[in-house]
Order: C-alpha cells, then sequence, then structure tokens
C-alpha cells in the first residue's frame, strides 16, 4: 500500500505537494508529542535534583560525609540522564524546523536523509530513560522511512551522500552543546565540603553578618535559616533579621 494511502485524512485528488505536506505536518505533530514527554520527565528530574541538592547541603553542615557523598551521586547520575533527555528535545525541535522547510519535492532528500539519521540516533541515547519515548520515536522513524522509499529518495539503487552523516552529526552535536550550556547554567554546583564543618556554638560571642556571610559562602548560596539557628544556638527570628538587614545593604538577595 502507498505510503500515501496510510493516511486517511488525506484525500485522494490533492496534489503530492498537497499530500507531502499534510504527511510531513502530521509527523511534526507526533514529534511535538514526544518532546512534551521529554520535557515533562526534564521537570520531574529537576524537581528530584533540588530536593537531593537540599539533602546534600544538610548532611555537610551536619558533617555527616558519607551520606552528602550519596545524595552527590545520585545528582550526578540525574543529571547526565537530564543532559540526554534535554540533547533529545532540542534535537526533536530542529528536526521538526527541517521538516516546516520542505516545499518541494526535490529538496525532499536534503531534509529527510538527515533526519532518518537523526531519528535513529535519538532513539538509541533516549530508550533506556525514556522507553515510551523511543518506541515512539521508532514508529516516526518508520512513518519518515516510508515516505523516503514512497517517493523513492530511498532505493536499492540510492547512495546515501556522506554529507547526511555530518548534517545528522551536527545537528546532535549542536542540541549536545545548547543542553549543556542551559543545564550548567540552570543547575546550582554542588556545594563543597567545608575543611573545618561548623560545630554548635558554646562561646558567648554574638552570631553577626560574617558568621551568616561565611556559612552562605559554604553553602553555595543556599540558606537554611533553622539549620543555622540549631547550629549557630540563635533564634530563627534573629537569623531572619540579619538576612534582611543583609539585603538592604545590597550584600545579598533574597528570593521569595
Amino acid at each position: 500500500m502507498p505510503v500515501l494511502d496510510k493516511f486517511p485524512f488525506i484525500k485522494r485528488g490533492n496534489s503530492k505537494k498537497a499530500q507531502l505536506g499534510l504527511l510531513l505536518e502530521e509527523i511534526s505533530v507526533r514529534l511535538k508529542d514526544q518532546q512534551m514527554k521529554l520535557d515533562e520527565a526534564m521537570r520531574r528530574l529537576k524537581d528530584r535534583d533540588k530536593e537531593l541538592f537540599d539533602r546534600v547541603v544538610r548532611s555537610q553542615m551536619e558533617s555527616d560525609v558519607a551520606k552528602a557523598a550519596i545524595y552527590a551521586e545520585e545528582i550526578s547520575d540525574i543529571r547526565k540522564m537530564l543532559k540526554i533527555i534535554y540533547t533529545a528535545s532540542l534535537a526533536i525541535e530542529k528536526v521538526r524546523l527541517k521538516l516546516e522547510t520542505v516545499q518541494e519535492l526535490q529538496g525532499l532528500s536534503l531534509v529527510l536523509l538527515p533526519v532518518l539519521k537523526i531519528l535513529g540516533g535519538l532513539k538509541e541515547q533516549v530508550k533506556g530513560i525514556a522507553p515510551d519515548v523511543a518506541v515512539a520515536l521508532d514508529s516516526i522513524t518508520s512513518s519518515v522511512n516510508s515516505i523516503a522509499v514512497e517517493t523513492g529518495i530511498l532505493n536499492e539503487k540510492a547512495v546515501v551522500p556522506a554529507i547526511v552523516d555530518e548534517q545528522a552529526k551536527k545537528i546532535l552535536d549542536e542540541a549536545q552543546k545548547m543542553a549543556e550550556n542551559k543545564l550548567k547554567e540552570s543547575l546550582p554546583a554542588l556545594p563543597q565540603p567545608p575543611s573545618e564543618p561548623p560545630k554548635v556554638k558554646t562561646s558567648t560571642k554574638k552570631f553577626g553578618e560574617e558568621d551568616l556571610l561565611n556559612y552562605v559562602s559554604r553553602t553555595n548560596g543556599f540558606i537554611d535559616v533553622e539549620h543555622v539557628s540549631k547550629i549557630y544556638g540563635v533564634d530563627k527570628e534573629e537569623v531572619m533579621e540579619l538576612l534582611r538587614l543583609l539585603a538592604r545593604k545590597g550584600v545579598i538577595v533574597l528570593e521569595e
């Protein structure tokens, strides 16, 4: 059965150009669905990353190095998955943009052949993290392949130019680099363990700005008011008042 007959919403009698446009639009919509699934998976992983980050900070401040190391290792694994998923999402966006550039049958090979390579690579990358997306990408790849065969782009005599592999690799590399940069900007670096873990204050020295700034520096900007109150032996309201004072001076910025 010709691939154009597999889609019931395409009416017979339409020109090949119109039919092709509808096919590519349908594929783009299916790709967008998978992109949304990947973005939702990223949101969940980022929430988990933040939760574990807070635990690392607390464990380090309580001198529980072993527990902090366990949390940090899990964060490392999560960020590896985030990189793979984000790369796939960005690459899918690039594929959808390429599909939108197809105007004539003559230019179809310049788009579909790289797209086939890209989708095949993405399927392998995400199958261990998002198997449902991998299955969907495999199905979409089959549809794209069917169009390529039906339009004569792929056949027994066809030779895939080397530039196709180069284009696909370039797009995937660009997506990966962009994902790395975006994640680096949006995710905080793991705090380094303090050389001398803070101890509960027993002296009569008054808790001041320097103490609070030292704490903030050790925790990479994270402030746990309850924990500060505990280790320095001061009231939580005193900690909050000191934070507000530093904010008014412009030394720190408090996030709502």
